[in-house]
């Protein structure tokens, strides 16, 4: 039975053909979830009862009739125990190759009329208040009145519209490029003439309603959406793949210890399964393997070096994580209590370890990376290169970058210097690709629109634009206090906030207490802290970005790189300003290590890089302020809402 305040999943789920053939046995069984499942225990109710005997069994049976008996159905299907279950979940094989899924919605309804002004319940507050005289527009086509109910009921087709969007939202998977997800309501009695026009109605396009009467229209859909193979694999990925709203380091031991809420997709599975088929192997023969895994923030890379790193010692593995970032490999560590030993600096690999004494080696941020190990913050050790130590040291050594993180002008390894230094070394470069954005809550749209917009061909932000609402929020704001005051509700409303700028005003204070950033006339805040300050309530400059007392700093790239929170803040300083539809930088106002770039098209490049990490460190929402007038102007220009 589940307990708390939440819903359970719902665990109903059979092949269409097994739902004919063992029609009553499996609603007995339906129950006895629905019972599992409910916060309190409860039976269904006759209504739903009655659905699963009758509405599941007719689609069940037209999907059998078509040879697609092997098309999963998931039954009261919820992904989020916030949302609402959605009738039926189909999974299968699409005919033209990958996985497919529909959003089915089932009703019993034998009557349904169009929407009536004079029978105001379950319309809006406005056609309410009309006293009979009219409908507005939206009700017009987005309502239906069922007499067995009184009352006006959503469209079908909405209802459904509003199933595909929570898919989107809370599971993993649904992105267009890689699944299939179709939607569609199923009205089974519904055979009276007059009632026909429900199908002719379209408030959700691409949503069709199919009725008793019209049982072709419905076989073409299915057959259009799932071929006759078995679909065990997309039940599988329909059944693993949820997606996690939860920050990554609020999950580092559960990810180390196998049992996180977050899923690995497409090619994050292919690396973690290849780099231990690896590993699994005792002795491979030729030349070493390197893996070499690509992605832009937010794509999965630390998640799957640190499944990674759980795997291989669960398997009893000598394993290291290394990283270029040290906040992040810092902040790691310290949420892997028992796993702490695993995670070390490149110069005690270098120090202590022999050829090829690990079985793996996991090197996280390795665009940060200096060319050789560093003997201090400034100075690099002589000897061998960074790439060589971990290639030497480890029988399968592994590598996360991104080419579009690099920073400074001590960070030369770009992937295709990476590459090159890796052969070099005589080893086999294994790339792998992660080419989904996962962190903004699955957001495709939100990176497709930083990419462009650091690189100088800023696009439109039109985040309603299509069918499935924007899950990611994005706004601009015309202060830095107006920006702090937003962050600062969210924060107080439960959520980690956290602001960020770019380096370029002065850093003398280590005790994040100066208030040294002044980006306005009367608003200044500290920059985070050092790690040897003393300062009660302040985090170490490490840990700013996950501890609850870093919301009083003001954080920088160095902090913030590598990790996450749910809503930032971006301050853009005079460093970087919009002029004459480009991007210029003013290298009087770079105030940090990147200052030592002496190519001013390399300084560009690390400037844009330093503001699009600060962009990407977000799961829920970013808010962008600049204390350029003309760059604000931009923002709203690009259709961001002001806070």
């Amino acid at each position: 039975m589940a307990t708390g305040a939440v819903w359970g999943a719902l665990e109903a789920y059979w092949p269409a053909e097994e739902l004919v053939r063992n029609r009553l046995a499996l609603v007995d069984k339906i129950e006895q979830c629905y019972r599992e499942a409910h916060p309190e225990g409860k039976d269904p109710s006759t209504g739903d009862v009655t659905s699963w005997r009758e509405s599941l069994y007719e689609l069940a049976t037209v999907l059998t009739d078509l040879g697609r008996g092997q098309v999963w159905m998931f039954i009261e299907y919820r992904v989020d125990p916030g949302m609402s279950p959605i009738d039926v979940v189909l999974a299968g094989d699409h005919p033209s190759g990958g996985l497919s899924f529909a959003v089915i919605e089932l009703k019993q309804w034998n009557v349904v009329e169009r929407p009536r002004a004079d029978k105001p319940k379950g319309l809006c507050a406005s056609c309410r208040s009309g006293g009979g005289n009219g409908l507005c527009a939206r009700c017009a086509v987005d309502r239906v009145f069922v007499p067995d109910y009184d009352k006006h009921k959503k469209h079908p087709a909405v209802q459904v519209q509003d199933n595909v969007v929570a898919l989107r939202k809370h599971h993993s998977m649904f992105d267009s490029r890689y699944v299939n997800l179709a939607g569609a309501s199923y009205l089974h009695n519904l055979k009276r003439p007059d009632a026909q026009w429900i199908g002719n109605v379209a408030p959700c396009p691409g949503i069709p309603t199919f009725t008793a009467r019209r049982p072709a229209d419905l076989r073409t859909f299915l057959e259009a959406n799932f071929a006759p193979a078995s679909g065990a694999e997309a039940a599988q990925a329909l059944l693993d793949r949820r997606r996690s709203e939860t920050l990554l380091t609020d999950e580092i031991g559960a990810i180390i210890d196998g049992h996180t809420r977050f899923s690995l997709v497409e090619n994050q599975l292919r690396a973690v399964n290849d780099v231990m088929e690896s590993v699994r192997a005792a002795s491979a023969p030729g030349t070493k393997k390197v893996y070499v895994v690509s992605g832009r923030a937010g794509s999965g890379k630390s998640l799957v070096a640190l499944t990674l790193l759980g795997d291989a010692l669960s398997e009893g593995y000598q394993t290291a994580f290394v990283s270029g970032g040290i906040a992040s490999r810092d902040t790691f560590r310290r949420a892997a209590p028992g796993r702490r030993h695993a995670f070390t600096t490149l110069s005690k690999v270098a120090d202590d370890r022999a050829v090829d004494e690990l079985d793996v080696i996991l090197c996280d941020e390795a665009h940060r990376l200096s060319e050789r190990p560093m003997r201090g913050s400034f100075h690099m050790r002589p000897g061998e290169s960074s790439v060589e130590v971990i290639v030497s040291r480890a029988r399968v050594p592994v590598f996360f970058i991104d080419g579009d993180q690099r920073l400074f002008a001590e960070e030369v390894w770009s992937p295709e210097a990476l590459v090159e230094e890796i052969k070099r070394l005589g080893a086999e470069v294994v790339p792998i690709t992660l080419d989904r954005v996962l962190r903004a809550v699955g957001s495709a749209t939100y990176d497709a629109w930083v990419q462009p917009l650091m690189a100088g061909t800023p696009i439109v932000w039109n985040p309603d634009d299509g069918p499935d609402p924007e899950p990611f929020q994005l706004y601009y704001a015309e202060s830095a206090g107006e920006m702090e005051g937003f962050l600062r509700e969210r924060q107080e409303a439960g959520a980690s906030a956290r602001m960020s700028a770019g380096m370029c005003w002065p850093w003398t204070d280590s005790s994040g207490t100066v208030p040294e950033v002044a980006p306005d006339e009367g608003w200044a805040r500290p920059w985070n802290a050092g790690d040897d300050h003393k300062t009660p309530g302040v985090p170490k400059r490490k840990y700013w970005a996950t501890d609850p007392g870093g919301f009083g700093q003001i954080g920088c790239v160095h902090t913030a790189q590598g990790l996450e929170y749910e809503w930032g803040g971006v301050i853009m300083g005079p460093d970087l300003t919009w002029e004459h539809g480009a991007w210029t930088v003013h290298r009087e106002h770079v105030l940090s290590k990147a200052d030592r770039i002496r190519s001013d098209e390399e300084l560009a490049r690390a400037i844009r890089n330093a503001y699009g990490v600060l962009m990407t460190r977000s799961i829920r929402g970013t808010v962008l302020y600049s204390v350029d007038p003309a760059t604000r102007r931009l923002f709203a220009d690009l259709g961001l809402q002001k806070v």
